[in-house]
């Protein structure tokens, strides 16, 4: 999770229409990494809920010079639980989770709306996923903990509540393509908190959707209101959307340029290779010796290599064609 208020970052990996969130494949995780592109906000509707619905962002207007590059590292700040981990961006856009084989608990961090920025010590967490989670599985928690606000030197305590629900199942079409088997995750937190100026509050929603068998969420809708002394009303709508897996240009035998995509690069678990080339019949791995370390036949123009077993490092990939010519060449990075 970026934020609670921004993108609720779920990493799921290889799930089925009727599979379920679990601790393995949706909890963050050191060495996890993902981007995200910045979206038009103005007019967004999340869209219904339920079984079976359609949501179509296809004309969102995508901002992709504003990037996010997010990171999972195991937490080393003692305010937060360790073991645990630390999730962000930049020093300024941390959140710190703990999970286990029943839930996912966020245990606070930073947050910005509107320019007025926050931090957030959760000493009784919100409950963001209790696993196993699945359509219309939800979550509830009585939270507490203290709010610092730099620009107004302010601190004090805060106390609220958290639910957390999978309140739809359907299509997804945005810019780059249809997801038929996406779940959506709404997350909701209401805060109160009183300073040394008086009280104030922080309400924060995110709707997120996840396409099962994708490791991160492909479109998020946060919302944000803080009501703080001195500061007043602040309130905003990010929109979000993952950027896209790297595209490479390949040139088969024939001349003929397709697209390659590779993704996820950097990965802890699985690369999937895609092409729509008929002329792509292998791929081969090199480790930065130029050991041979794995080759593997595509299947109608897909591979998934496992890289579980490879040691944290770069590995060298040529996509091999007809004859055993080498059609394309490129790095993968492998993060445990």
């Amino acid at each position: 999770m970026k934020k609670i208020y921004f993108s609720f970052i779920a990493f799921l990996a290889g799930m089925s229409l009727n599979a379920q969130l679990t601790n393995a494949n949706h909890s963050p995780a050191a060495g996890d990494m993902f981007s995200t592109w910045q979206c038009d906000s103005t007019a967004i509707n999340p869209g219904a809920s339920g079984s079976g619905v359609l949501w179509n962002f296809s004309t969102i207007l995508t901002h992709s010079s504003v990037i996010n590059n997010y990171t999972a590292t195991a937490n080393t700040n003692t305010s937060y639980p360790i073991p645990g981990v630390q999730l962000g961006s930049v020093t300024n856009n941390l959140s710190y989770y703990k999970s286990s084989a029943s839930d996912l608990k966020y245990w606070g961090g930073n947050i910005l709306v509107s320019g007025l920025a926050a931090n957030l010590i959760y000493s009784a967490p919100a409950i963001v996923a209790a696993y196993p989670m699945s359509l219309n599985t939800s979550s509830t928690s009585a939270t507490s903990g203290s709010i610092s606000i730099p620009a107004l030197s302010q601190t004090g305590p805060f106390t609220g509540n958290s639910n957390t629900i999978a309140d739809g199942q359907g299509t997804l079409v945005i810019p780059n393509g249809t997801y038929t088997s996406v779940y959506r995750v709404v997350t909701t937190q209401t805060l109160n908190f009183t300073v040394q100026l008086g009280s104030g509050s922080v309400t924060q929603k995110n709707y997120d959707y996840y396409n099962l068998g994708t490791k991160e969420a492909l479109f998020s809708i946060s919302t944000a209101t803080v009501v703080a002394p001195l500061a007043g009303t602040q309130t905003q709508t990010v929109v979000s959307r993952k950027k896209p897996a790297v595209t490479t240009a390949l040139t088969t035998n024939n001349g003929k340029v397709v697209d390659l995509q590779v993704f996820p690069n950097p990965s802890t678990a699985n690369v999937n290779f895609v092409t729509e080339s008929i002329e792509a019949k292998f791929v081969m791995v090199y480790d930065v010796t130029g050991n041979l370390i794995a080759s593997q036949d595509f299947n109608e123009g897909k591979l998934k290599l496992d890289v579980s077993n490879f040691s944290t490092g770069l590995y060298m990939y040529s996509i091999i064609g007809s004859e055993n010519k080498s059609l394309k060449s490129g790095k993968i990075s492998v993060c445990h």
